[in-house]
């Protein structure tokens, strides 16, 4: 069971960046079905750790595509990134130490997190680089 769905409304108009965030949709669905079925706690970690490593990764595609078109943001971006970054190896390492109730936590965190930064930062560039083609 999906946790959340991935809309073309979520896209930021360039085609690395979209298809990353979709790539993250579907980790934190995978994520969650894990946890919903009770799997073994390895397994999801093992998952954990994957969306841990791609975010990690998108987030450096991410920042350098900002960077090539000039985004005046980019180091807020970064910081923010840096922010979500560390709350999820917090989270992580609560999770490996067995805390139950981190499980609930971790839930929240991943489905808030994708979805709130898109569209509470990630639209920032997005209407930036709407900006920067109309003007061009």
């Amino acid at each position: 069971m999906a946790l959340m769905s991935w809309s073309p409304q979520l896209g930021i108009g360039d085609t690395t960046i979209d298809a990353e965030h979709q790539e993250l949709f579907r980790l934190i669905n995978t994520f969650h079905d894990h946890w919903l079925e009770n799997r073994d706690r390895q397994e999801i970690a093992k998952v954990l750790n994957q969306l841990i490593t791609y975010a990690q990764n998108h987030f450096q595609h991410e920042e350098a595509i900002m960077q090539r078109h000039g985004y005046p943001q980019l180091a807020d971006h970064q910081f923010i990134h840096e922010l979500m970054v560390d709350t999820i190896f917090k989270l992580r390492k609560s999770f490996e130490e067995h805390d139950h109730h981190l499980e609930i936590d971790t839930m929240h965190f991943v489905r808030s997190w994708l979805v709130d930064h898109i569209a509470n930062h990630d639209f920032l560039f997005r209407n930036f680089l709407a900006r920067k083609k109309a003007a061009a």
